[in-house]
């Protein structure tokens, strides 16, 4: 309890007699009555937000949860009360001004209390933070910035304090006189370390072209709340019970090559994984590198990250045979079927049972690359033991040989030749392919490669196309229908299939070629082939927006290509909108490098790039190489983009 003269001035403000004021009950303290009266007025600040700008903020909200993952109700009501405190302190409507500005400029002239009036006003310098809990005292807790240093006074009002000091925490803060009030609270995580969270703030600040992690952070506050969880929860290896210590060496070198390549929970995927293939498998091992190579693979096909990897490269940087590691990965794959199956339904949110709808399939997420004839990846895989994950659990009827087994197989070694093979080589042994076994598929598409027109080379993927069907039969699209790519002998049917419909776009024959690429996605939902890419360009081309977003809802990734796109879309069907700002400020941080692209003030180059990474220019340029003619169909563009 404080104490005051009863005859001097009240020290809340309002002008009268400590006596006559606060001091007619001095069971309760001046610091608890405004805290109280602080902590009402935090309540009725989301009671006018929800009642002025409901639309809004549930607008906004709904933008937010394509981009974070939300498990349950419980996880989503707690989301959508924060968001709803961020976007009233930050976030500018309309007319450029925030909820907060709004509140006081309606309500601070009925407070009667002139203090609690005057911490209101100051509420529009409200901060968003991230740092450490230096200690405790009762409600108080001294903090400290984890980008500043700077050590603040801050309270949590009527709520107790469960932070421990020493914890890593985020929150939202409120001036308070000379220290702050959290709303509501600070969410601490206890066993992240805090040089964690702040770098991976500050990598995400850079990644994103923010001048500051501070304003990174006030920025995109909701989404690193959602992601935090998420960063350096690595398993502890030592702490798991190997069948063999040869098994824990292989976890250990896997963690110490990959901690760099992908995110904690993904690592976490891969150390399980091998885990369970120990348990069931207690192989002799004699060169770990070969198996966490093999691992390495695995995990970069079931969640694809910055840089796609071949079998190949993985081996020379291994010092281990491509064969060795195909063969280690079909072992594995083999093994871990269940847990892989598992694994994808549990990452995309889907089921992949036979009897799910062909919209719900997880989609495998990859940037439309190499369209070739087959990758080094994929020519790796083609080996007669290989059981692919979209085949698990599944039996299927193979096709009718018409060709002896001796001619197709050395038909197939020839297609293997060509694909090694440059100029006239190539061709010659595409030519003795297609007279061994009439109906081998990427003999045509090889051969149609030295066409001089585009008209010639759909005649060659159109009988390319002809021969995949006669090989796999009828009987045979009925029974697979879903599963296609699972299986290797449709893959040259596939890629066949795909050329003619991008020669088709390539004509002008957007209409047809749509079918081509719908038909695909019939026989592979879970589109390996990044067929999803160039239908969503047809049906833009085509002015066909709700099948593109609906094509986009279908195949929901966390991309630069899918953001942008989504982008894209708002802008074509509704224009320069408070959701297309949102939905720029997403793309933004995916990629930074598109917008110069889309403004014009950066130029594409004359050729492609070989290769890329998520988040650098080489995938911005595939993007905009793709996509740009789309974009320059909007009007005033480039105004808008100016300066963002």
């Amino acid at each position: 309890m404080e104490k005051f003269n009863r005859n001097d001035p009240c020290p809340c403000g309002s002008g009268k007699k400590y006596k006559k004021c606060c001091g007619v009950s001095e069971a309760v303290s001046i610091t608890q009555i405004i805290e109280n009266e602080i902590d009402e007025l935090q309540k009725q600040l989301l009671h006018f937000a929800y009642y002025h700008f409901g639309h809004e903020i549930h607008e906004d909200f709904e933008i937010l949860e394509t981009m974070i993952d939300i498990e349950n109700e419980q996880e989503r009501e707690f989301y959508e009360l924060i968001h709803a405190i961020w976007f009233s302190l930050f976030e500018g409507l309309n007319d450029g001004k925030t909820i907060i500005e709004k509140f006081i400029t309606a309500e601070a002239g009925k407070i009667k209390r002139p203090k609690l009036r005057q911490i209101l006003q100051t509420w529009t310098f409200a901060r968003t933070f991230a740092g450490n809990v230096l200690s405790v005292e009762n409600n108080k807790l001294t903090i400290e910035d984890g980008f500043t240093k700077e050590q603040l006074e801050a309270i949590v009002a009527n709520m107790p304090i469960t932070i421990e000091e020493g914890s890593f925490f985020i929150g939202i803060l409120l001036p308070y006189e000379q220290n702050y009030v959290f709303f509501p609270s600070p969410f601490d995580l206890p066993d992240l370390k805090p040089e964690h969270a702040l770098s991976y703030i500050e990598d995400s600040s850079l990644d994103a072209d923010y001048d500051s992690p501070q304003e990174y952070l006030t920025d995109f506050f909701m989404e690193v709340l959602s992601e935090l969880p998420m960063v350096g929860g690595l398993l502890e290896v030592d702490e798991i019970e190997w069948p063999a210590p040869i098994y824990k060496e292989v976890a250990d070198l896997f963690k110490k090559k990959l901690e760099l390549l992908f995110p904690p929970p993904v690592l976490d995927t891969g150390v399980i994984l091998w885990l369970n293939f120990c348990q069931k498998r207690q192989k002799r091992i004699q060169n770990p590198n070969l198996y966490v190579a093999s691992l390495h693979y695995l995990l970069s096909t079931i969640a694809p990250m910055e840089k796609i990897v071949t079998q190949k490269e993985l081996a020379k940087e291994y010092g281990v045979s491509a064969s060795s590691i195909s063969s280690i990965v079909s072992e594995l794959e083999s093994e871990l079927a269940e847990e892989i199956a598992e694994l994808i339904g549990i990452v995309y949110g889907v089921n992949q049972s036979p009897d799910t709808p062909l919209t719900e399939k997880a989609p495998v997420i990859q940037f439309p690359k190499n369209r070739g004839i087959m990758s080094e990846e994929q020519h790796e895989g083609l080996e007669p033991n290989v059981q692919t994950l979209t085949s698990v659990d599944h039996t299927y009827k193979k096709k009718v040989r018409k060709i002896s087994r001796r001619d197709e197989e050395r038909a197939r070694n020839l297609i293997y030749d060509a694909i090694q093979s440059d100029g006239k080589q190539r061709y010659k042994f595409a030519e003795e392919a297609l007279k061994l076994n009439p109906n081998c598929v990427d003999a045509y598409v090889i051969l149609a490669e030295k066409t001089n027109s585009l008209e010639e080379a759909i005649l060659l993927f159109e009988k390319g196309i002809q021969a995949g069907e006669r090989e796999l039969g009828k009987t045979f699209f009925k029974e697979n229908i879903g599963y296609f790519w699972g299986l290797l002998e449709t893959r040259p049917f596939m890629r066949a299939k795909l050329h003619y419909a991008e020669a088709l776009s390539l004509l002008g024959k957007t209409a047809q070629a749509v079918k081509q690429y719908e038909e695909l996605l019939q026989l592979n939902p879970m589109d390996n082939q990044g067929v999803r890419y160039s239908l969503f360009v047809a049906y833009v081309d085509s002015g066909e927006y709700k099948k593109a977003g609906n094509l986009l809802q279908q195949y929901e990734e966390a991309s630069a290509q899918h953001l942008f796109n989504k982008l894209l879309l708002e802008l074509h069907q509704k224009g320069f909108t408070k959701k297309a700002e949102m939905l720029l400020k997403a793309a933004k941080k995916e990629n930074k490098h598109v917008i110069a692209y889309l403004a014009g003030k950066k130029r594409l180059p004359a050729y492609p790039p070989d290769f890329y990474g998520f988040g650098d220019e080489n995938e911005a340029i595939v993007y905009a190489d793709m996509h740009l003619h789309l974009w320059r169909k909007i009007d005033g563009l480039q105004e808008w983009l100016k300066g963002k």
